[in-house]
């Protein structure tokens, strides 16, 4: 697939693309008939499963469209044009973007409606935004504010560089301790006024982000309590008359989408959820998150299986220099570390078939660069040579690795390949 950014033509740039031989396109990929396997690739190498791309996809179509929300997925995530082509296929909403440099990608893309999660701050960048909606009549941007400041920052520059339209903002709530946002909710409903008051602005909607709470053990209250402030302040907003259009109530993040979903949801608001990692989801982190999810959402346990992993990394086998020490050959420069190390989920010995067989009682314990230390049964059959497939815990610090991802079907032959702008 062209976008217009990233070269569809692979060569030794690529990571993973085997050596020798002239550059080949995306459309060639799927006659090479490379299989993982078989040792057609050079390792490491990161892959995504076709099949489970496919499963999350329409998991999340059906989430949305039995609880009546909208979509527009953090492209951060991925940052891959094909992706967002198959989000933005899939009928979501728009994309959600986390800095103006995010914003000036996806136009490039070709995206028409992005919501900016976050301040937009700066000469250039403000300037950028206004530029892009003088220029395009169907752009539909929107970015959050938090302050009067905030608002005075956006009206400055509009003056400099006149949009030709209000800008469309939403305000945005926080939790003491959390990151942007009003704290205090009376502040925020004298800000809707200010806004209102603003030519150069228009007020659409409430906004917060509730993910970064996953890790505390009362998490579950404190979204549910942020949640109850964002449609509270909405509702209020709306009986002063100081929305503009249909407004809109947005929350995100992967872990408590549900929760969104059902504590925002009212006839009188669009409910935007913005969650990023579900499409390849992970082996760890969120696989556990998401399973908490569907034990507490009706919603979500009705649609059968939950969300599949689709991204995983293969690294040979280095060395085992003691009995129950490996070393694989993949690290920091390849995989996340950020919340988990990666997990093995399966080895092969290519000399001995391609079948792939489980690992069970190996951990990966400490990253270099581009070694992974693994605590492994002294009984353990790895020797050196043999492959082995790590699952990985949070997509987002793994895809910014690659500037190229394979993607394989389920016998791990290469298919077709994505392409990222980090």
């Amino acid at each position: 697939m062209g976008n217009g950014l990233t070269s569809n033509s692979f060569d030794w740039r690529t990571k993973g693309i085997p050596a020798g031989g002239a550059p080949i396109t995306a459309g060639e990929l799927a006659a090479r008939q490379w299989r993982v396997t078989r040792e057609d690739l050079m390792l490491p190498v990161a892959l995504l499963r076709k099949s489970a791309l496919l499963h999350n996809s329409d998991w999340m179509r059906r989430f949305t469209a039995l609880t009546g929300v909208r979509l527009a997925p953090h492209g951060k995530t991925t940052m891959s044009p094909e992706l967002f082509a198959m989000q933005m296929a899939d009928g979501a909403w728009g994309m959600t973007a986390a800095t103006p440099g995010h914003v000036r990608i996806y136009r490039e893309f070709g995206l028409q409606r992005i919501l900016l999660a976050n301040q937009l701050v700066g000469r250039q960048a403000i300037a950028y935004v206004a530029g892009e909606l003088a220029r395009d009549a169907g752009f539909d941007f929107y970015c959050l504010v938090d302050s009067v400041r905030g608002v005075e920052i956006l009206e400055a520059g509009l003056s400099r560089t006149p949009a030709g339209r209000p800008l469309q903002v939403l305000i945005e709530l926080g939790y003491a301790g959390g990151r942007s946002g009003l704290r205090d909710d009376a502040e925020a409903l004298q800000l809707a006024r200010r806004i209102a008051a603003s030519p150069l602005l228009s007020l659409r909607g409430i906004e917060a982000f509730e993910g970064i709470v996953q890790s505390r053990d009362e998490a579950e209250t404190l979204v549910g309590g942020l949640l109850h402030r964002i449609r509270a302040l909405g509702e209020a907003v709306l009986a002063e008359g100081l929305f503009e259009g249909r407004p809109i109530l947005s929350a995100g993040g992967s872990s408590f989408f549900d929760l969104v979903a059902g504590d925002l949801s009212a006839p009188a608001f669009d409910v935007v959820l913005r969650s990023g990692c579900y499409l390849v989801h992970d082996s760890h982190f969120y696989r556990d998150l998401v399973e908490r999810l569907i034990r507490r959402s009706p919603a979500a346990a009705s649609l059968g299986e939950g969300l599949r992993p689709a991204l995983e990394i293969w690294a040979h086998v280095l060395s085992r220099p003691e009995p129950t020490r490996l070393l694989a050959g993949l690290g920091k420069r390849d995989t996340s570390d950020d919340v988990r190390p990666p997990t093995p989920l399966g080895w092969c010995r290519p000399e001995l078939g391609e079948t792939v067989q489980p690992l069970h009682g190996h951990k990966v314990v400490r990253l270099d660069d581009q070694h992974a230390y693994l605590d492994i049964p002294a009984d353990s059959p790895l020797q050196a040579g043999d492959m082995i497939s790590f699952g990985i815990s949070h997509p987002c610090t793994t895809f910014d690795k690659w500037r190229t991802i394979f993607i394989v079907d389920d016998d791990l032959t290469v298919i077709d390949a994505i392409t990222t702008c980090f």
